[in-house]
């Protein structure tokens, strides 16, 4: 028996968007959070001269620009029409979704080992890091299903009557 790996599709981003929008708001939204994110990690290593700021925010930050990166791809291959592109933001925010897990399970053990009253800083951490997660992994499904339709209007025929048989010979 074979096992079903494919990612599920949608129709449409929302229930009300096109694909194509839906793809390029899902790459706007996550390329402004992560600029915030990112200028508020080096304000903060400016402001308090490094205080606060350990190897896991820093590795955070790291993996937030490469996020930025995916998106600037990705804004570039939902307008270009390219699946190609497109499927680089899939894979690239796949890996990012599993180190940000691994990180954060890293960093909340650290955490917790070494000040066990943060219970409530782990459970705040935790939250956010369902939501932004949990909104990537539905941007995966809408990206994927805006490049399986980029693959389908590619490979239709059009119709017999457009056909010119003079230049197929």
């Amino acid at each position: 028996m074979a096992i079903d790996l494919s990612i599920p599709r949608v129709q449409n981003c929302c229930c009300c968007g096109s694909l194509k929008c839906g793809t390029i708001g899902i790459a706007v939204v996550f390329l402004i959070m992560n600029l915030l994110y990112v200028i508020g990690t080096l304000v903060a290593l400016a402001a308090f001269n490094g205080e606060g700021i350990n190897a896991f925010r820093v590795l955070d930050a790291i993996f937030d620009v490469i996020l930025i990166i995916l998106c600037i791809v990705l804004i570039v291959g939902a307008v270009k029409g390219n699946p190609l592109l497109c499927r680089i933001w899939i894979i690239g925010t796949i890996i990012f979704v599993t180190a940000m897990f691994i990180l954060c399970i890293v960093g909340s053990s650290l955490i917790g080992l070494n000040n066990p009253q943060a219970a409530h800083v782990i459970g705040f951490f935790w939250f956010y890091l369902a939501v932004e997660e949990g909104l990537l992994v539905y941007g995966v499904i809408v990206v994927n299903s805006f490049v399986e339709s980029l693959r389908h209007e590619d490979a239709t025929l059009p119709p017999y009557s457009q056909v010119n048989e003079s230049a197929a010979v």
